[in-house]
């Protein structure tokens, strides 16, 4: 697809665009196949927007964000998804920043020509100038400076069943004196066109012009060229005289002039309080619910028995005075510091022994010593061959389950008499295999792996807060009964979910 420039109708517009003239019928465009031609579509962009200043002093106000993306983008992507393809925009002021962004239009799966005006056309005479680009049938116009939801192709299909030579979306104004109202039949038909009425002009139950109109081309004969010409003072208010011409269909679709800045805010808040969405915040809303879907689907994946016997295999050290060491690395390292605090935060708070237990993964200068003189593989087995007796308990954290030095580790663990409990993912790995208790999150994916993870943490550090020492006596309380995860894990999945 190629954009080209056009200046005020010195080129022909269908020459400028490289576009195949479309055959004219009236009120549809058909290819010499006989199929139907997508409708084009003007959008008028080259007003000055001095009602929106500051903005507007280095921005066309058909540029203005909503949510986040330009105006004249959302006004693109509502024509594109309506199957128009050849678009024509008038500019004038900061024209440069509208052709950067949007280039040919290929991007937006459009093709864009521009029509530079030096001095303004007035709505009408923009579309004049650019005659031959709409010979082919009828055509959407759009005010640049409204923000719309309104199905431009209801509007077509109404055009087409009326015969009407212009349909004029309709809308209910806030302020009716600020706004093009009309007069309309029983029929819909347009009988009196008003251009900001005076207060006793509005009456009862007004609507107003939402600023999108399909026009057949025949139209465009009886505006004058090489002047400025408007539709709302020059054009509608003549049609409206003759006979079934101008067809108004009131619609209840979204629609906002962005005639202010407190508009503009106000429109701005409306879009994004709402379900109104646009493409960027559909792609945030689907990623966040993959993702959270993904992190419940792993919780769920927990092997409860697992983690009875992890919590027994802390109890047990505890009980025997061993030590705990914990070990991970990148973002296994946070989760191993993390665990390391709320183990002895949890057993100072409660009855019988504190906890011996640390991370191996918190001291840098350790860890780039080793790293540095022998290998980043031994930073945890040379920490631990300084410290770690028989009972001990090595906590290993591995997302993949293969670190070189976690499985360096495991096997020190094991020679040393010391007992190993292993957090994995992605299918366990070699850690899940080797680990005298493995906790195996069943993801293929980092971050819901990790998340788990320091879920496993803080069910771990809880159970040892809400199992008293008055309850270790096994034969009183089978050693199976000692934690009971469900009730964690399941407040955590509700809350995710």
């Amino acid at each position: 697809m190629t954009s080209r420039a056009h200046r005020n109708g010195a080129n022909p517009a269908g020459a400028a665009t490289g576009l195949a003239p479309a055959s004219n019928n009236g009120h549809s465009a058909t290819s010499t196949s006989g199929r139907t031609v997508a409708p084009r579509a003007m959008i008028l962009a080259a007003g000055q927007g001095t009602r929106l200043r500051p903005l507007t002093d280095r921005l066309p106000k058909a540029m203005v964000p909503i949510a986040g993306v330009p105006l004249l983008e959302h006004t693109i992507r509502l024509l594109v998804k309506s199957g128009v393809r050849d678009v024509a925009i008038n500019v004038h002021s900061h024209a440069d920043v509208i052709a950067d962004y949007f280039g040919d239009g290929s991007g937006f799966g459009a093709n864009i020509l521009y029509s530079f005006e030096p001095q303004l056309l007035g709505t009408a005479g923009a579309v004049k100038a650019l005659e031959p680009f709409f010979a082919g049938g009828p055509f959407f116009v759009v005010y640049g400076d409204v923000f719309t939801l309104i199905d431009p192709m209801k509007l077509m299909h109404q055009h087409r069943q009326a015969g009407a030579l212009v349909t004029i979306a309709l809308r209910r104004p806030d302020d009716a004196t600020q706004c093009g109202i009309v007069r309309q039949d029983a029929g819909g038909w347009i009988t009196e066109f008003i251009e900001k009425p005076d207060p006793g002009e509005v009456g009862e139950d007004p609507w107003a012009n939402a600023g999108l109109y399909v026009l057949d081309p025949a139209v465009l004969r009886d505006i004058a060229a090489g002047g400025p010409q408007d539709f709302g003072r020059d054009v509608f208010n003549a049609l409206a005289r003759r006979d079934r011409t101008l067809f108004g269909l009131n619609t209840d679709g979204a629609c906002w002039d962005i005639g202010s800045v407190d508009r503009l805010r106000q429109v701005d808040v409306a879009v994004q309080s709402t379900r109104i969405a646009n493409p960027r915040r559909h792609a945030i809303r689907s990623a966040v619910d993959q993702y959270l879907g993904d992190v419940v689907g792993a919780v769920d994946s927990l092997d409860r028995a697992a983690i009875v016997r992890a919590a027994e295999l802390l109890f047990d050290a505890r009980d025997r005075g061993s030590a705990v060491y914990v070990i991970g690395n990148g973002g296994s390292a946070t989760t191993a510091s993390h665990m390391a605090a709320d183990l002895c935060r949890a057993t100072a708070e409660t009855e019988g022994l504190p906890l011996n237990c640390r991370s191996l993964s918190d001291n840098v200068a350790i860890l780039s010593a080793w790293a540095n003189d022998v290998g980043y593989e031994s930073v945890f087995t040379l920490q631990l061959a300084q410290v770690l007796a028989p009972g001990d308990v090595v906590v290993a954290f591995s997302a993949s389950g293969k670190s070189p030095n976690i499985m360096a580790a495991v096997e020190l663990a094991h020679s040393r008499g010391a007992s190993v409990l292993g957090l994995s993912g992605f299918g366990g790995g070699p850690l899940a295999q080797e680990a005298d208790v493995a906790l195996v999150v069943g993801s293929a994916d980092y971050g819901p792996v990790e998340d788990v993870h320091l879920l496993l943490n803080h069910l771990l550090a809880t159970a040892v807060r809400r199992v008293p020492r008055s309850q270790w006596d096994a034969e009183r309380v089978g050693r199976e009964e000692l934690v009971e995860p469900d009730e964690y894990v399941h407040e955590f999945a509700a809350a995710a979910g």
